[in-house]
C-alpha cells in the first residue's frame, strides 16, 4: 500500500536519457515527492540530484526498498540482468518503460516482480509539459503521476498500447522533418532564428487548431484549407504524387513489426 498517495516515493532503475526528461517533467509539473536514483550512471545521477532534488541510492535494491513506485527504464536486452538479483514487495507498483517487452514477457524474464506491472512510454516532449503518455493497463496511481508530465492516455489492450508506442517513435522523425524545412528557409535567405520560429510555430499552431476541432476528422481540416486554386493544394498534390505520405505509413508498419519481434 502506498503510504503517501499525494506524493508517492518514486525509484528509478536506469538513469539515462529517458529518466532525465521524465524527472525534469515531473519537477516542472509540480511533483514534490522523493525520487531515488540508481547510482550506476554516476554522472547523470549526480546532475539530476543537483538539478531536481533527487537522492542517489546505494544500489538498485536500495532504490526498490525505499520506493512505492519503481520505474524501470533500461534497454530490452538489459532487463534480464537488471531484474535477476532484485526483490520487490507485493504492494509496490512497477512501471516499465522498456520498449517492445510485453507484460507477460516481463514476468517470464523475472518471476520476482510484484503483481502490479504497468507499461508506460512517454515521449521526450514531456520535458516541456507537452506530449502523450501511453499507459497499459489503466492504473490510477500511475495516471496521477503521469499527469505531472503530459497527457496520459490509458489503453484497454496491449495491442492498442503498442500502436501508440509505434507513433511515439514518430517524434524523432518529425524533428528531422522540421529541420529539413528550416534548412530550406535558410538556403532561401531567412536567418536561422527566424526560420526555426516560422516552422516550429506553424507546427504548434496547426496542432493547437486541430486539438480544438476534436469533432472533425483531420483530413476534413485539410480539405477546408487546401481548396481548389490554393497554393496549399498545389503543394499537397505534389506530395501525394511523389508518395510523400506513403513513406510515413511504411515507416510506421516497419517499426510496429519490429516491436512485435
Amino acid at each position: 500500500m502506498i503510504k503517501n498517495t499525494a506524493n508517492p516515493i518514486l525509484g528509478i532503475l536506469g538513469v539515462g536519457y529517458f529518466a532525465s526528461y521524465f524527472i525534469t517533467s515531473l519537477r516542472n509539473g509540480g511533483y514534490e515527492g522523493t525520487i531515488y536514483l540508481s547510482p550506476r550512471n554516476a554522472q547523470t545521477a549526480k546532475r539530476l540530484s543537483e538539478e531536481h532534488r533527487c537522492l542517489i541510492a546505494q544500489n538498485n535494491q536500495d532504490v526498490i526498498d525505499k520506493s512505492d513506485i519503481i520505474l524501470i527504464s533500461v534497454r530490452p536486452e538489459q532487463l534480464s540482468d537488471l531484474l535477476g538479483q532484485l526483490s520487490f514487495r507485493n504492494d509496490q507498483i512497477v512501471i516499465s518503460a522498456v520498449a517492445g517487452k510485453t507484460i507477460d514477457e516481463h514476468f517470464t524474464i523475472a518471476d520476482n516482480l510484484p503483481p502490479t506491472l504497468i507499461r508506460m512510454i512517454p515521449v521526450c516532449s514531456i520535458e516541456a509539459g507537452e506530449g502523450v503518455v501511453p499507459i497499459f493497463p489503466s492504473n490510477a496511481e500511475v495516471e496521477k503521476l503521469a499527469n505531472y508530465t503530459g497527457t496520459p492516455i490509458s489503453f484497454d489492450s496491449e495491442h492498442d498500447f503498442d500502436l501508440a508506442l509505434t507513433t511515439s517513435c514518430m517524434n524523432g522523425w518529425l524533428y528531422e522533418f522540421f529541420g529539413t524545412m528550416t534548412d530550406w528557409l535558410e538556403k532561401k535567405g531567412l536567418s536561422q532564428d527566424k526560420a526555426r520560429k516560422v516552422i516550429l510555430h506553424n507546427i504548434r499552431g496547426a496542432t493547437a487548431y486541430a486539438l480544438q476541432k476534436d469533432d472533425q476528422k483531420l483530413a476534413d481540416i485539410t480539405r477546408e484549407i487546401a481548396t481548389e486554386g490554393t497554393f496549399t493544394l498545389e503543394g499537397l498534390n505534389l506530395l501525394k504524387k511523389q508518395q510523400g505520405f506513403t513513406a510515413w505509413d511504411q515507416a510506421l508498419d516497419h517499426v510496429h513489426k519490429k516491436l512485435g519481434e
